[in-house]
């Protein structure tokens, strides 16, 4: 008899602990699907800069210089965020990026985290569906001067500018760039 209540109470263990793994199996797919789903306009948006990307740009500083690199965006976190990491960059650094869009603020988010040790988080942008344009403008009450723009060309080439100026007119960084989607 007691073996039989032993064997009873390990099968009702089992379907517990089955039940349990299922229910986690069922959140971990509801997450993982939450964010482009609570939002799919939005990150539809983003998306098409998903892959590798082939950057040349030019660096507008004096003395100007033409620069490439690579770069390569992917979803991660559940598919709620969007981070690139760049290859070896000219001047022997790396950036990294995250962007996605908040559902709190209801806007786009872009953080750049470079290599050297600086962060910055872009303000937020305006999105032209017309003309597939994002532009991020500074406010009045920022250290720095900034206006730049992403515009998608086709499905694999990415238009971008990236003009940085202190409130005194002084150029940080002055970037163009074409950036082609990797085959």
């Amino acid at each position: 008899m007691k073996l039989q209540t032993v064997v009873r109470c390990c099968c009702l263990w089992l379907l517990v602990l089955f039940c349990l793994a299922a229910s986690a199996a069922d959140a971990a797919k509801k997450a993982a699907l939450k964010c482009g789903a609570l939002h799919p306009v939005q990150y539809q948006v983003i998306e098409p800069w998903r892959g590798t990307w082939d950057v040349k740009a030019v660096n507008r500083q004096q003395p100007a210089t033409e620069v490439t690199y690579a770069e390569t965006y992917d979803w991660v976190l559940d598919r709620c965020y969007l981070r690139s990491e760049t290859s070896r960059k000219w001047d022997g650094g790396q950036s990294m990026s995250m962007v996605w869009f908040d559902a709190l603020t209801k806007n786009y988010r872009f953080v750049i985290f470079d290599a050297s040790g600086g962060a910055v988080e872009l303000p937020p942008p305006a999105w032209d569906e017309t003309t597939q344009t994002m532009e991020w403008k500074s406010s009045r009450l920022a250290p720095f001067s900034y206006a730049a723009y992403v515009t998608s060309k086709d499905r694999d080439t990415i238009q971008w500018g990236s003009p940085w100026k202190k409130w005194d007119g002084t150029v940080i960084i002055d970037l163009d760039g074409i950036s082609t989607h990797r085959k």
